[in-house]
């Protein structure tokens, strides 16, 4: 089971990841090109702060779902001098605070989306509804989520023996 989440959170690490870098070129991309032909050539590209603003938005969901997948965080260690039981159990709640900022950032992304569906909110200039991109950005957060709770299991579930359990 430790060897199918770890596979799991692999996969779910590369696709948020390059979902995030993807997003995060549209928006540098974006906001060069509107800015250099806002004062080079004196041309406005319509709804260009949005654009930006929104695949930057879609870029951190994203980024915030491969960091949790990738158990990439800033942290103290404090398991490092603890024995193993102790260890675990510090493995295990700090799992729990990961997988419980994963939920509430994921249902306030989804409320947000849901939101923004029913307003029919637009954007100024070309009138692009709003919601297509926070829905994905509230896809992100629920596989954040989603990473989180399988980094729960992870600390849980008893370690694999190194050779696959092969007698």
């Amino acid at each position: 089971m430790q060897r199918a989440l770890r596979r799991l959170t692999a996969m779910v690490e590369t696709a948020a990841a390059t979902t995030a870098a993807m997003a995060l070129g549209v928006a540098v991309l974006a906001g060069a090109g509107a800015a250099l032909l806002r004062y080079i050539a004196g041309i406005a590209v319509p709804d260009g702060f949005d654009i930006v603003r929104l695949t930057g938005g879609i870029a951190a969901c994203w980024g915030i779902a491969a960091a949790i997948a990738a158990d990439d965080l800033i942290r103290i260690d404090l398991a490092a001098g603890l024995g193993r039981r102790a260890a675990r159990l510090t493995a295990f709640t700090g799992a729990i605070g990961l997988a419980a900022g994963g939920l509430l950032l994921a249902r306030s992304g989804v409320l947000g989306a849901m939101l923004l569906t029913y307003s029919g909110e637009t954007t100024a200039d070309l009138q692009m509804p709003l919601w297509p991109a926070h829905l994905v950005m509230a896809a992100g957060l629920v596989v954040a989520a989603l990473a989180g709770l399988c980094r729960m299991l992870m600390a849980v579930l008893p370690p694999e023996p190194a050779d696959g359990g092969a007698p």
